[in-house]
């Protein structure tokens, strides 16, 4: 015993010289203000904040957190000095003020810089900058978001904390899923489930598939998403965790309630409604509340709803649950409607609308927007209802490019953390050679420790394994059933991940693809006409010297055809609009045997459709649009309650190549507006035909992207422009013919 004792205190000595040598490799840290208020526990505070915050108590949290700043600013102690500053911004988030949440955590960021530059410990500002991702991404800031959150993770990275970063990564798939990006969000939370099915606890793999539900809630999958919830609720049951299992009935309930199946609804949502109670979550409380309204609506009791969305509403205002109360708003309107009571209604859409705007939720904006365009046109007010569909219109442009701009903004950020992710690994590299050669000199200079310590170490060993061996015998049957369960839950997330790959390119009604689909690939199909017709150009111009003339490439152009229904809106008044659904769905067998199968087949919108023929001859466009005019005309549709119905539609089209303006990137859009310019036509011309333009006059040599049917109507009658169609004559619409008139 003596012998080992004194070999300990020898290993002990040596440690101490070899990190008293490792330390020497870190740069050496020095913290201004690191005392602090000797009557001030600032621990304790956190715990009371975050206690506070999750009782919806935001008032005694501002003043907890007051409480804070006072004592940090008396002791200049910048480490909680950023820390106040950052419960502040958590309790403006919790009331949804984001920009007072900004300015608090970008104060939060810069204190906490200065704190990591002097002390080396950078865990604060990471969590600090996380945080005001997450305030981007509530203001739809989306590329900004990324950018903090994947700076957060570049810490956490070098700090090597795997917990943070899954975390993280969770994060960027909720940023992601907001963005519409569906396929790269369940690829983050891919990442984060990979991390905590193996360290992860049981509430840790149930926030992952609580998001997992909602991706598939929001794509339309109810069934997949119930499961989902289901597991979750399994999960926080055996958690304990009140406010989780309160959240999990708040959802099951809302999903129950979508599904029509009202008992169910209506117990769990009785649970969360007291369970929320009991912990005392204010606005939890009251979100659980909208829940019950939606289920009063649903059951047909809008007086019980309004009584209930009138006190969220009242109490949202006065604590600031911002994102709340456009729901309340939303949610009252609905049930206005439900009463026939026009004029309530349209002060809920008003004041939800302006609300929306003050919290820059232009998505939420754009839904009142359009229910206070179909409120207008119930009153007959047109006038009222178009500048409401264009502002509707502004506001889904608006989303559509930010959404845009933002996922090419998600790719850069992603490239950037990749590269500094590898400056970082290379570093650390370098850092762990220089630490490897210290070890060896090390190494060589208590070589003869280690002989005098091998008998020992053996017996140790030999011990261990013993240990060990009672140890394993328990353990494999564990690690088999956790085995078995994580290969489950992979089953489970790769058939979630093919579902959302096909909902995101087809369109739920008809089965055809959607327009995210045909703007994904029609570019390459026209870089390929193009290509063809230049390569021809070309040659043609080589032989010319020879007189010689090549022939055109057969089956090298395309064609863009606009399909509309004839008098669609009168057919929904007539008929129903679950008429008119049947009727969107048997347009796709129709398309089927006039088109190809390689033919791009879309349906564009409402009941609008676009067709790509490709590998076509221009020549044999006008017979695609005849014959597709005469197969919808000719053969009813076979209505499910109703004898069958006879329907129309009218057909415009572009072929292409044709000159255009020099940028590539425009060119559909330009061949969609002429497509549409001689739908325009075919319509004024008495419907149940079509109209197209084919070739351009050489006089005319570029057509700009910016076309009307003005222009168009006065290139044909100077034949700059020569156009097809099936009627005895062509007739242009009025300048002033609104588009309900199809």
């Amino acid at each position: 015993m003596r012998l080992c004792f004194s070999i300990l205190m020898v290993l002990l000595l040596l440690h101490s010289q070899e990190l008293a040598q490792a330390q020497s490799l870190a740069p050496a840290a020095t913290v201004t203000g690191s005392s602090t208020v000797p009557d001030f526990d600032f621990a304790a505070q956190q715990t009371r904040l975050q206690q506070a915050r999750q009782q919806g108590d935001l008032a005694l949290a501002d003043t907890l957190a007051a409480q804070y700043l006072a004592a940090a600013e008396q002791q200049v102690n910048l480490l909680h000095l950023g820390l106040a500053r950052y419960q502040l911004g958590n309790n403006a988030m919790e009331r949804n003020n984001y920009p007072l949440a900004k300015d608090q955590l970008e104060q939060a960021v810069s204190l906490l810089t200065r704190y990591s530059e002097q002390s080396g410990d950078r865990k604060p500002l990471a969590n600090a900058l996380r945080r005001l991702g997450m305030v981007y991404r509530y203001q739809s800031d989306y590329s900004k978001a990324l950018d903090y959150v994947y700076r957060a993770m570049q810490i956490y990275q070098v700090l090597q904390d795997q917990a943070e970063i899954a975390s993280s990564y969770g994060n960027v798939g909720t940023i992601l899923e907001k963005m519409g990006q569906y396929e790269a969000a369940l690829q983050a939370h891919q990442q984060e489930l990979d991390y905590y099915a193996r360290h992860g606890q049981s509430q840790d793999m149930a926030s992952v598939l609580f998001n997992l539900a909602n991706l598939n809630h929001k794509l339309g999958d109810p069934a997949k998403a119930l499961q989902y919830y289901q597991q979750v609720m399994q999960l926080d049951l055996a958690s304990g965790n009140k406010r989780d299992i309160a959240y999990s009935h708040n959802k099951l309930a809302y999903l129950y309630t979508d599904l029509g199946e009202l008992d169910k609804a209506g117990d769990h949502i009785r649970h969360a409604l007291q369970l929320f109670a009991e912990i005392g979550a204010r606005r939890d409380l009251d979100w659980a509340r909208t829940v019950e309204a939606k289920l009063a609506i649903a059951k047909g009791q809008p007086q019980q709803a309004r009584q209930i969305l009138d006190g969220v509403i009242q109490r949202a205002a006065e604590q600031q649950y911002l994102t709340l109360l456009v729901d309340a708003y939303e949610m009252a309107a609905e049930a206005a409607l439900q009463q026939q009571d026009e004029t309530a209604a349209m002060v809920y859409i008003n004041a939800g609308i302006q609300q929306a705007k003050h919290n820059h939720e232009q998505g939420r904006e754009a839904k009142l927007q359009q229910m206070r365009v179909a409120l207008l046109l119930k009153k007959d007010d047109a006038p009222a209802a178009l500048a409401a569909l264009l502002a509707q219109k502004q506001l889904e442009d608006e989303i559509f490019d930010s959404k845009r701009a933002a996922a090419i903004a998600a790719i850069q950020a992603q490239t950037d953390y990749t590269r500094q992710q590898y400056q970082i690994e290379r570093l650390q590299h370098e850092k762990d050679l220089q630490l490897a050669r210290l070890e060896q000199q090390q190494l060589i200079r208590n070589f003869w420790i280690y002989g005098l310590l091998a008998s020992f170490v053996l017996l140790l060993s030999l011990y261990r394994r013993y240990l060990q061996y009672r140890q394993n015998q328990a353990l494999e049957h564990e690690v088999s059933v956790r085995t078995a369960e994580l290969q489950q839950k992979n089953a489970e997330l790769e058939l979630a991940y093919q579902q959302l790959e096909t909902i995101s390119l087809t369109d739920k009604l008809t089965g055809l693809a959607n327009r995210h689909f045909l703007e994904s690939h029609i570019d390459n199909e026209l870089e390929l006409c193009r290509r063809q017709w230049y390569d021809w150009q070309l040659q043609q111009s080589s032989v010319q010297e020879a007189d010689l003339v090549l022939s055109k490439p057969e089956h090298s152009e395309l064609a863009v055809f606009l399909i509309d229904l004839d008098q669609f809106k009168q057919l929904n008044d007539v008929h129903g609009h679950h008429a008119g659904d049947e009727v969107l769905q048997q347009v796709k067998a129709r398309m089927q045997q006039v088109f190809r199968q390689t033919d791009f087949l879309v349906r564009w919108g409402g009941e609008e459709f676009v067709v790509v023929a490709r590998h076509i001859n221009r020549a044999e466009a006008s017979q695609l649009a005849a014959r597709f005019v005469s197969q919808v005309a000719q053969t009813p549709f076979m209505l499910s309650a109703q004898r069958p119905l006879t329907v129309t539609c009218s057909v415009g089209y572009a072929c292409y190549p044709i000159p255009l303006e020099k940028d590539p990137g425009r060119h559909f859009e330009t061949l969609l507006k002429i497509a549409d310019c001689c739908l325009y036509a075919a319509k004024a011309s008495g419907r149940n035909g079509w109209a197209g333009l084919a070739e351009i006059s050489p006089q005319l040599p570029q057509l700009p992207a910016h076309l009307c049917t003005e222009k168009l109507q006065s290139w044909q009658q100077q034949g700059l422009v020569q156009l097809q169609h099936s009627f005895a004559t062509l007739q242009w619409p009025a300048a002033d013919m609104p588009q309900a008139s199809r």
